[in-house]
């Protein structure tokens, strides 16, 4: 077992951490001076400590700090890169709409708009858009409909009679559901 005499106690300097520059004591009887240097010496010590427990406290809060500031901006600009893309269906639209103002053609204002419809939808599914499809006989899914009306149809109960408007899914989520009427099932003639 080790002596209590030569016990190290770690300090701490301007460019170590507090363990790696041991200090080594003397367990021995002091004199009154010899017992106020070492009291004034585990004070500057323990001083020492309190600071570095300060100075990592404010790097532990700069380091919060700067990744809730980081995520901030993360969710303010998440979406620019698909905006970006849809600027020119904006023009589009744009062009289209003054065009329509004196245009006779009506075929060519139809065709303009499928253009920028599907220039709209290609943009949407390289980002992982894509509308969910529900035809009418459909099974009712509630992960991907939602029913806003209920009634009686040559479709079986429970069915999908008719989309109201499409949904759409972000790669494998539900963004929108499908809002749908579902069948209550055929109408009975004896009521």
């Amino acid at each position: 077992m080790a002596s209590t005499q030569d016990r190290e106690i770690p300090i701490n300097d301007a460019n170590s951490s507090p363990r790696e520059a041991p200090l080594t004591y003397d367990n021995t009887d002091h004199d009154a001076a010899g017992e106020v240097s070492s009291t004034e010496s585990l004070m500057q010590e323990l001083a020492e400590w309190k600071d570095l427990a300060q100075r990592r406290t404010a790097d532990v809060e700069n380091i919060r700090r700067r990744s809730r500031q980081r995520e901030d901006e993360l969710v303010a600009y998440s979406s620019e890169h698909v905006i970006t893309k849809m600027l020119p269906v904006l023009d589009d639209l744009h062009a289209a709409v003054e065009s329509s103002k004196s245009a006779t053609d009506v075929n060519a204002i139809r065709t303009g708009v499928e253009m920028i419809y599907q220039k709209a939808l290609k943009i949407f599914t390289d980002a992982g858009v894509v509308p969910i499809e529900t035809d009418a006989g459909e099974v009712f899914d509630v992960d991907k409909h939602e029913a806003l009306m209920h009634t009686h149809s040559e479709h079986p109960e429970g069915a999908v009679v008719q989309t109201v408007q499409r949904g759409y899914q972000l790669h494998e989520k539900v963004i929108r559901h499908a809002k749908v009427i579902t069948s209550a099932g055929a109408k009975d003639e004896q009521a």
